[in-house]
């Protein structure tokens, strides 16, 4: 009876040692509303008692964004167990990171973030705004043709906000417009210029809340077409003023230094040139002669029916078309509407177009509405033949 009375003694005084222990039941925790650029020191110390294993031990720092930008997250400690995240709600921006660390992270206006640190031991933090990042193309001008052109272009800072906050534009739309791509993972990346006519223009990459890089592309080649005969002014150079005009072919084609008057003599070709300091501007230009093109069209057709001997032409056109554009400029065209007998003998009516392009010489089209005609005259059937 004294053993078992002294074994019941011993665990009373146990149970009542268990119940009167001091214990953490639940993790401190501290939510700090923080300032960007200002200090924070602290320390974490892990639960004791029971629930040691069931709990942790954080701090959370909170901020709103009053506007998007990159932002800065700094942890130090001598303490290898201090970890940190950055989240948005239940989003995570930053995972889970060991201290001592630094993170960068483009965030966004509106929203409250936190930083919630964890783990055991003494900790500094600090929450900064990054500057925005800067622009910058790889030269300040060039030339281009009548082809696109890439210009390679850098920035400093956070990818995902250049890619948010990156736009372009064209100080002239009707010479060049542009376009922009960002390489994947990393800070560097190219703008596609258009050229749409001979001229200036100043194309301008803007990245927001820092500086706008700028780059003045000059288009120097264009194409024109004219009518022997014609007396129009050269398509002039848009942006630049004062031009001084030259011809390469004064046989073919004549041009008043000051006005750029033309004067086009024969059918053939010719470079005109309309020149501003070092830069020079050169037109292509293809002179029209209705009567040879139309000879060449005949033939053409000639080879090309079933019976040769069997061909008719009923009209031919001379004017300039509504359809075939370059450069905003119309082109002369010679329509021929012909019949010619197929191979079953029966007589087959078509229209055929014909223009000369800019490089290869005399271009064919089969079936063309004579509508598409401006100024539309007849030809003598007699002298195309």
């Amino acid at each position: 009876m004294k053993k078992l009375t002294a074994i019941l003694l011993t665990l009373a005084v146990l149970v009542t040692s268990f119940v009167i222990a001091p214990v953490t039941a639940s993790a401190e925790t501290q939510d700090v509303s923080i300032v960007f650029g200002k200090e924070y020191t602290g320390e974490i110390s892990q639960p004791t008692g029971i629930f040691a294993l069931m709990s942790t031990n954080y701090n959370n720092y909170n901020f709103t964004m009053t506007q998007s930008a990159e932002v800065m997250v700094t942890v130090k400690s001598a303490d290898t167990d201090v970890q940190w995240s950055l989240s948005s709600g239940y989003s995570n921006k930053i995972t889970r990171r060991s201290a001592p660390s630094s993170e960068s992270a483009y965030l966004t206006k509106g929203e409250t973030y936190t930083v919630k640190v964890s783990g055991t031991g003494k900790y500094s933090l600090v929450v900064t705004k990054k500057a925005p990042g800067v622009v910058k193309f790889s030269s300040s001008s060039g030339k281009m043709e009548d082809r696109p052109k890439a210009v390679g272009f850098s920035f400093t800072g956070n990818q995902e906000y250049a890619r948010d906050n990156l736009s372009i534009s064209s100080s002239n739309p009707k010479v060049a417009t542009a376009d922009f791509d960002v390489s994947s993972g990393t800070n560097a990346g190219s703008v596609i210029i258009t050229p749409q006519y001979i001229g200036k223009a100043v194309i301008s990459l803007k990245l927001a809340g820092s500086n706008t890089a700028k780059y003045t592309i000059y288009v120097t080649k264009g194409y024109w077409c004219v009518a022997k005969g014609s007396k129009a002014k050269a398509p002039k150079p848009k942006g630049i003023k004062n031009v001084k005009w030259k011809s390469s072919k004064k046989k073919v084609v004549t041009i008043n230094k000051k006005t750029g008057k033309i004067k086009a003599k024969k059918g053939g070709r010719a470079t005109l040139t309309a020149k501003k300091g070092k830069v020079s501007f050169k037109i292509n230009t293809v002179v029209t002669d209705y009567i040879k093109l139309g000879k060449k069209t005949y033939k053409e057709i000639k080879n090309v029916v079933n019976n040769p001997e069997k061909l008719k032409v009923y009209n031919a056109y001379k004017g300039y078309s509504k359809v075939i554009y370059t450069n905003g400029r119309k082109i002369p065209v010679v329509v021929i509407d012909y019949g010619s007998t197929n191979e079953n003998g029966a007589m087959v009516r078509n229209k055929i177009c014909a223009y000369y392009d800019d490089v290869y010489g005399p271009k064919y089209k089969s079936g063309w509405d004579t509508e598409n005609i401006i100024g539309k005259k007849n030809l003598k059937i007699r002298k195309i033949k």
